[in-house]
């Protein structure tokens, strides 16, 4: 929750006409303004593609696809080679294509149209040298920030050490800008309504995200609730980071790993600090991605040596390469589909390509059998449907030199499944003997299983992982593993919302792992965490019908 002043943004004049409307004399030099234009967006993106939060990381990677694709880029081209300016071909080619999308009956590519009209956006700002967001990276502190919405452009000039929380008069709870939000740790409302934009600037207000209320002009006893509220919150804060290196227990002895997520060697700095007990997802795409070739097995097996030097002899979970349509690479034919996210990614592209699936697990067996590894290494399997498909690795498994069936019973090589699929839930009571452990990644089993894309504001608020019907499958999955006796780890975002640890302990959850910021206060959440009262939750939150109710049990009145 936050506290703090009531300021209404209005952006300033977004540049959607060009400032150079005349003809271009010099179509070269016109395409050279593009191209230097794109190449200063596709590094702030880049950049930005590099937070620690999957899901806002995949924002802005959807962003850098569309910035490059030949739609966009064409039709800029063919613009410019009539004589027109760089800045309005790409005015015109971008509302063109907006235009195209909302047309479309699918709703996958339909709300693409919000991303492509931001990277014009950003394309048009650097052609036409102007600032998008000066406002926001100039608020005062404790700023109660009111707007009709925020483009994740906008979003990302916020800081929390400005902004006590936003209200926002459209969007959804899971689109883009309430990502973002979170990603910064600051409180946030959605779908308001416009009346919010009326309020009298100035007044002190209460951003209260858990309730999701707006309270303008609280009176003395209210804010003073409010107040304590939030110290009492600092002081969970505080607590957990004072105690980040100890050993998480629950109040009945029950030892809970909280491991971390990674996404690059980049976030090796908070690994250390931040008092995880492990890494518990290594996302590998960024060895495989812009670049000509795949990394050969030594670039690969030095990569993960050097990520698990920065904890030695804990876990390193490092999930095989996890791309597709949505995440392409030069060095693979380029696939066209019509939804990526239901086409061929994760292990079935591997399959489709066992060089790489065979150089991948190479390395990680090469890094188990060092001498100076004292660690376990997990190895991932994304996207898994079908049994068959955990028998195909197990074979290629099987056909790396120097590994050995043994192994795996010793511990230092470790083989899971990510349960992100419906299919795999259902299936893990019979997958179970055939692993060492499982890792629910909610975000996508939420976005399967509700049929509602988590990038796609119109339908992302469906896509939540407190609705019953995906706890269902994670308590189905609990159960399997606990009857084959596997760990059992969750690594969506929902894992990192200390208040929701207790329920995911009550279905059976051992492990989880979280963004770096996170770790200490979920640790904390363990230390509070009785196992009685924890599946009492947990039997509650399966007998409900909605994710509000589950809401109201995590957070009564």
């Amino acid at each position: 929750m936050g506290i703090g002043r009531l300021y209404t943004y209005t952006p300033l004049p977004h540049p959607t006409q060009p400032r150079d409307v005349e003809p271009s004399t010099s179509p070269a030099q016109e395409w050279q303004r593009y191209l230097d234009a794109r190449q200063k967006v596709d590094d702030e993106l880049a950049q930005l593609a590099k937070i620690d939060n999957s899901l806002v990381a995949d924002i802005f990677r959807v962003h850098q696809e569309i910035l490059h694709d030949r739609l966009l880029t064409d039709a800029v081209r063919a613009a410019i080679d009539r004589g027109i300016s760089a800045a309005t071909a790409t005015q015109q080619a971008s509302s063109d294509l907006v235009q195209m999308f909302q047309n479309l009956s699918d709703d996958y590519f339909a709300s693409r149209a919000v991303d492509i009209r931001d990277v014009g956006q950003r394309l048009l700002a650097h052609l036409n040298g102007v600032s998008l967001a000066r406002q926001l990276a100039a608020l005062p502190p404790n700023t109660v920030l009111l707007a009709e919405d925020l483009t994740p452009f906008d979003a990302t000039h916020l800081s929390s050490d400005s902004v006590a929380g936003i209200v926002l008069a459209g969007s959804a709870p899971t689109a883009h800008t309430a990502i973002l939000a979170r990603s910064l740790g600051i409180p946030l409302i959605c779908g308001v309504g416009s009346a919010i934009l009326h309020l009298p600037p100035g007044q002190l207000a209460i951003v209260d995200g858990l309730q999701g209320r707006l309270i303008v002009e609280p009176d003395e006893e209210l804010l003073e609730s409010y107040v304590q509220t939030r110290q009492r919150l600092l002081a969970f804060r505080i607590t957990a980071e004072s105690h980040s290196h100890e050993a998480a227990t629950t109040l009945d002895g029950r030892r809970v790993l909280v491991h971390v997520n990674i996404n690059s060697q980049e976030d090796m700095l908070q690994i250390a600090s931040s008092g995880a007990d492990g890494i518990g997802l290594l996302r590998t795409e960024y060895l495989f991605q812009e670049r000509t070739t795949p990394p050969a097995v030594e670039e690969q097996i030095e990569a993960y040596r050097l990520i698990s030097q920065q904890m030695p002899g804990e876990i390193l979970t490092v999930r095989l390469l996890d791309i597709g349509g949505d995440k392409p690479v030069r060095y693979l034919p380029q696939m066209t589909e019509s939804n990526p996210f239901l086409g061929v990614r994760g292990i079935r592209l591997l399959l489709q390509h066992p060089e790489l699936l065979r150089d991948q697990l190479q390395a990680l067996v090469s890094l188990s059998l060092e001498s100076s590894f004292t660690g376990v290494v997990r190895i991932l399997v994304p996207m898994v449907s079908k049994i068959v498909e955990v028998y195909r690795v197990l074979e290629v498994l099987d056909s790396i030199p120097g590994y050995r069936e043994e192994h795996r019973r010793e511990g230092r090589l470790q083989v899971g499944l990510m349960i992100e699929v419906p299919a795999a839930a259902l299936l893990a009571d019979r997958v179970a003997p055939l692993v060492d452990f499982f890792s629910i990644g909610t975000n996508d089993l939420a976005q399967y299983t509700l049929a509602a894309d988590r990038v796609n504001s119109a339908v992302a608020s469906l896509a939540s992982p407190l609705d019953p019907s995906v706890l269902r499958l994670i308590a189905m999955t609990c159960q399997a593993g606990n009857v084959a006796e596997i760990p059992i780890s969750i690594c969506g975002e929902m894992a990192g919302d200390p208040s929701i640890f207790p329920l995911l302990f009550g279905l059976g959850v051992t492990e989880v792992s979280v963004v770096a910021p996170a770790v200490p206060l979920v640790k904390e959440a363990v230390r509070q965490t009785d196992g009685d009262a924890a599946r009492r939750l947990a039997a509650n939150a399966l007998r409900t019908s909605r994710a509000q109710e589950v809401h109201r049990l995590l957070h009564p009145e």
